[in-house]
């Protein structure tokens, strides 16, 4: 019996041996290669063992190897694919063919406080595509959505490195309220300026236009939505990407100005047309030849390079998902000491913690630090704009005078200043009396040293942290909280001063800040000066959500309901002196003046406001769509009993495609025609103007500081103060109301797609200042009252075709049509360009103060009246040129100093007096099209794109061909170099009678210059803004170094612009403020860029 249990036992345990041996000898090694369904391989897609964690993702060649026991499954995954889980049944071999997820593929638009199908979108919705946005190498968000949407028109203001953009989003329809459009980042409102956030960053934008679309977002979207979601981790891949472009900034092309002797010429004309001799000899035609040439164009600009630089990672497994990035940007200037830098970082990530919960945070910050463009020297203009470059006086030479003491130099001697002299130091212009006519103040100078000597420098930070809890209890109800908190600081300092110029006499160095005719100004000795300022400001919001969706194969809802609560709070500071004992001090109070200490500060008023809404999407037979919404906005920045505003919205769509009788046919794939309506709101610029705070009822006190003007229309000073002014407590919101009809249309199997819109949008109840009777004791009141209307047409029509495994080409072009006009709104409202002393560029426009001492010449460029655009060009109309006495005494006279050559101006009151009641409307500066044009094409492991964009129907009212065009010498004294083609086409009774220019003159005294339709130019452009061809290496070239891809590309920006703007300037001008759409003063010259880059992804 022991020997039996014996065996027993030996015979179970050698089983139990056996046993681990068998089943480690059924585990199989399985490896194939994954495929789409055009035969090419799928790097990335995730292979994992059905039940466990074992798993692996294919290669760059989409192959893969796995271990797993002989009767495993293998689950194989991937974005946009149908999940396929294939048994290995003792396989060692599998190929995979991953098939797409048509309902995964059907495009989701992100809309606000959530996604919607595409096909079931009723409202106007463009989204922009990314691919084509990158191409263009934008460094801001502005530049890449300039013509990649119809309907919105993005206006580069200048070229300088920090440079923002005016976007506007079917026209405009406030007056003294914003009209840039709300940008939403991840579904956080960030205000109306989005270049903070990287490009690279962005996974995909929406930009919602009409109000049926805008309306959920209530007095926040009167002006559009642009909806950014940025870069989100996915399941089952993981990768880092590298990317890095070099660029080459240049000048495109230059003003055609005068040389110096033409210059000299012209001089000389001029002053014999005023009956007067020149102030400095060096004018004379004895010295032509002889005088130094300063071709300001080329000493104040230069070939400067720009770099960026991103590195980011993303990946995560089937619950949990990241990204994060990082990246810098640094560009400098073409225009000397000008320089930009942004350094960015974001990181987000999301977990399904299990299937009721999710939880995602994301986190961003962006600091930048400028310095040196958009500099401004008085009425002079701007030291980054070529414009000002080119209308410099091309010569610092003068001759000294017997009247004058240039520290013991002898009278008639000839200077010649340098730029820069050989030790380094700067050269200059005297003021004066040895001053030549170009130069005839000492404001403007070498403009070089002025340039180079800039030390301001304006940094900020932003930084922007929020996170969600979704909660889903039931199948279709969700719950979502969204927390979010943003941070802004800006400061700035300028140091000044110490200025040192040094001119040469016979080899040997004259400090010319020192002597009677000082370049500096000896009441403040040449003072060093510190200024600083600073503010900050502070959001904090909470969304909360609730949606429900419920579908059968005949109807298909989803309802969602919201609140939003934020609150704002910021302050800033600024001081500043003069009197340091060494450049090297940065404390204001540290002076030896105390007396020219100042500052000033705030703690801003806190703005707070609350939100209700709600959202309702129908469709039935997935044919007949309706969307409405309603938001009820609350605002503190109104009194308070209008501090609420609703705004409704309904939209309605019929996709006729999906009809029956549409079923038989293979010509239109997609046919949909949309309708909407809706409501929204602007608070304009409300604030304190409409509460009631420091005052009794209905008066607000404002403050004055010394020796500023007191009323909006008079020009009386005093010392400090208070003066009453009317407020209307009953202020409320700016209401928007849109009608929009819309087309879409797909074709030949979807390769050709089609969007067309047209669209009414009126905005009533305008916040602007409005007079009052002078019985009441003021002037006016700001209140509620106007209305402006915006008409156009939209589209858009792409087409993309894969010709055939090698080739593939694309097209897109967009664009849109304009009518802006004031309905209503009692008196006309002026531009008057003027400061509290009565001249200067408050307002921004910097036209200067040009003119006369009775009137300005631009001192009321635009106007907004009823029955025209907003902020129209204002100004005489020329009717011709006094060209004999007989003419002098048919037409009205400006003055009694007019004379032949002189323009007539038109008196259009047949008063026979030319004075303000003579100015007339004189156009618009609003596209009747503005366009866009994308080219691509694929070939093989090639890619090629073009973009264009161009404007058509545009005026341009031209302070910079005015200031082109004739020598006179504005109020700071240059007597501007013009262009050869001006120089040629002035009049003169012997040399050129025929001359259609106004004779030169260094006086005017006719006011020629004076803001008129002489100045209204054609503004039609089309640039080519982008060309780049592109370079994917070949898979089995890269993938030793273990990288899934990698592409290298060549581009230009702003290869050409063909116009006949070109001889004043870039057409494409404007400014922020909607009075001076089309206005051109001269701005910072935009670059031709040629660009280096590559793509690395591992």
């Amino acid at each position: 019996m022991k020997n039996i249990y014996l065996k027993r036992c030996i015979g179970l345990l050698s089983l139990l041996l056996i046993i681990p041996v068998w089943v480690y000898a059924q585990n199989v090694t399985v490896k194939g290669t994954v495929k789409d369904s055009n035969g090419e391989s799928m790097p990335g897609v995730n292979v994992l063992q059905a039940g466990t964690t074992n798993g692996i993702i294919t290669d760059v060649e989409g192959n893969y190897q796995l271990n797993v026991p002989s009767n495993a499954k293998l689950i194989f995954s991937f974005i946009g694919y149908v999940t396929q889980t294939v048994p290995v049944a003792g396989k060692t071999t599998l190929n995979i063919v991953m098939k797409e997820d048509a309902q995964a593929l059907e495009e989701v638009v992100v809309v606000g406080y959530g996604t919607m199908k595409k096909s079931d979108i009723a409202g106007s919705v463009a989204s922009v595509d990314r691919e084509s946005m990158m191409r263009k190498a934008p460094t801001n968000i502005a530049q890449g959505l300039q013509g990649a949407a119809p309907g919105v028109m993005v206006t580069m203001q200048d070229g300088a490195p920090d440079a923002n953009a005016a976007v506007r989003i079917r026209g405009v329809a406030t007056i003294n309220g914003k009209a840039d459009p709300l940008y939403v980042v991840d579904g956080i409102q960030v205000g109306t300026n989005a270049n903070f956030v990287n490009p690279s960053d962005i996974e995909s934008i929406e930009v919602l236009k009409d109000a049926s679309a805008t309306a959920i977002y209530g007095s926040a979207g009167a002006n559009g939505v642009i909806m950014i979601t940025t870069k989100h981790g996915t399941k089952g891949h993981s990768s880092v990407t590298i990317t890095a472009d070099f660029g080459l900034q240049t000048l495109p092309n230059k003003l055609d100005v005068c040389s110096v002797d033409q210059y000299a010429s012209n001089i000389r004309t001029a002053r014999a047309n005023d009956g007067v001799g020149l102030w400095n000899e060096v004018w004379s035609e004895k010295y032509d030849g002889k005088r130094k040439f300063t071709d300001w164009q080329d000493v104040m600009t230069r070939s400067s390079w720009k770099q960026n630089y991103n590195i980011s990672t993303s990946g995560g497994s089937d619950k949990t998902q990241y990204n994060a990035s990082v990246g810098f940007l640094r560009n400098d200037g073409v225009v000397i000491n000008t320089q930009y830098q942004r350094i960015t970082a974001r990181a987000n990530v999301k977990s399904q913690i299990n299937k009721y919960l999710e939880f995602g945070a994301d986190v961003s910050y962006v600091h930048t630090d400028s310095h040196g463009s958009n500099n401004s020297i008085g009425n002079f203009g701007n030291l980054s704009s070529l414009r000002d470059f080119a209308f410099m006086c091309p010569s610092m030479d003068f001759v000294t005078r017997g009247d004058a003491t240039y520290d013991g130099v002898p009278a008639g001697t000839y200077i010649s200043p340098n730029v820069v002299n050989p030790d380094g130091t700067f050269g200059e212009v005297l003021g004066g009396k040895d001053t030549n006519d170009g130069f005839w103040g000492t404001i403007i100078g070498n403009i070089y040293a002025k340039q180079m000597e800039l030390q301001g420098r304006n940094r900020n930070n932003r930084a922007l942290a929020s996170a969600y809890l979704t909660i889903t209890p039931l199948k279709g109800l969700s719950w979502k909280t969204l927390v979010s908190y943003s941070y802004y600081s800006g400061s700035s300092n300028n140091f000044s001063g110490g200025i040192k110029r040094f001119n040469y006499y016979n080899g040997q160095a004259i400090d010319v800040t020192k002597g009677t005719n000082a370049y500096v100004n000896p009441s403040n000795d040449n003072d060093y000066s510190f200024s600083i300022g600073n503010n900050d400001g502070q959001t904090l919001s909470i969304q909360n959500t609730l949606t429900y969706g419920w579908k059968n194969d005949i109807h298909d809802l989803t309802l969602m309901l919201g609140n939003e609560v934020s609150r704002y709070y910021g302050q800033w500071t600024s001081a500043g002196s003069r009197g340091f004992w060494s450049k090297d001090n940065r404390d204001v109070g540290l002076t030896t003046k105390p007396e020219t200490l100042s500052g000033s500060g705030a703690l801003n008023l806190e703005s707070r406001g609350i939100s209700y809404f709600g959202r309702a999407s129908y469709s039935l037979l997935n044919r007949y769509i309706l969307t409405a919404t309603i938001r009820r906005d609350g605002s503190s920045n109104f009194g308070a009993g209008n501090r609420w505003g609703t705004f409704p919205s309904a939209a309605l769509a019929w996709r006729i495609s999906e009809e029956g009788f549409m079923k038989n046919q293979d010509v239109v794939s997609n046919l949909k025609l949309r309708l909407g309506w809706g409501q929204t709101g602007n608070s304009g610029g409300a604030t304190d103007l409409s509460v009631v705070g420091l005052t009794t009822q209905n008066v607000k006190y404002s403050f004055y500081n010394s020796g500023q003007g007191m009323g909006k229309y008079n020009g009386m000073t005093f010392d400090t103060g208070y003066y009453a002014k009317l407020v209307d407590t009953n202020l409320k919101w700016e209401t928007n109301e849109q009608m929009n009809i819309g087309l879409d249309a797909s074709f030949l199997q979807g390769d050709l797609n089609l969007t067309m819109d047209y669209f009414i949008r009126t905005s009533k109840d305008l916040l602007l200042y409005r007079q009052v009777r002078p019985s009441t004791g003021f002037s006016d009141v700001y209140t509620n009252y106007g209305e402006i209307e915006n008409k156009g047409f939209e589209f858009s029509l792409a087409y993309n075709k894969r010709l055939n495994k090698d080739w593939s080409i694309n097209a897109t072009l967009t664009g849109s049509t304009l009518k802006n006009k004031v309905k209503k709104m009692g008196e006309p409202l002026y531009n008057t360009n003027s400061d509290s002393s009565g001249r200067g560029t408050e307002d921004g426009s910097n036209t200067g103060a040009v003119g006369a001492a009775d009137g300005y010449h631009w001192g009321n460029h635009s106007i907004c009246k009823e029955g025209y655009a907003v902020g129209s060009f204002y100004g005489y109309r020329v009717i011709g040129i006094y060209k004999s006495k007989e003419d002098l005494e048919k037409y009205p006279r400006y003055s009694a100093d007019t004379q032949i050559g002189d323009y007539i101006f038109a008196d259009l009151n047949d008063d026979k007096v030319i004075d303000a009641k003579d100015m007339d409307i004189l156009g618009d500066g609003f596209p009747a099209l503005n366009y866009g044009l994308n080219l691509g094409a694929n070939y093989k492991n090639w890619d090629f794109s073009v973009y264009l964009y161009g404007v058509s129907g545009q005026k341009i009212f031209s302070y910079s061909a005015m200031r082109l065009s004739n020598m006179f010498a504005s109020d700071d004294g240059c007597a501007p170099n013009i262009l050869k083609e001006s120089a040629a086409a002035a009049y003169h009774p012997e040399n050129n009678p025929n001359g259609t220019l106004s004779r030169l003159s260094f006086l005017d005294k006719n006011n020629n210059m004076r803001a008129s339709d002489m100045w209204i130019k054609n503004g039609d452009f089309l640039r080519i803004s982008n060309i780049q061809i592109g370079y994917t290496l070949p898979k089995n070239l890269v993938k030793k170094a273990s990288i899934q891809s990698a592409r290298v590309y060549l581009s230009i920006q702003n290869l050409a612009t063909i116009s006949g703007y070109n001889k004043y300037g870039d057409p494409e001008c404007g400014q922020g403020s909607v009075l001076y759409t089309g206005l051109d003063t001269g701005r910072y010259p935009m670059p031709r860029t040629y660009t280096l880059g590559f793509n690395v992804q591992f």
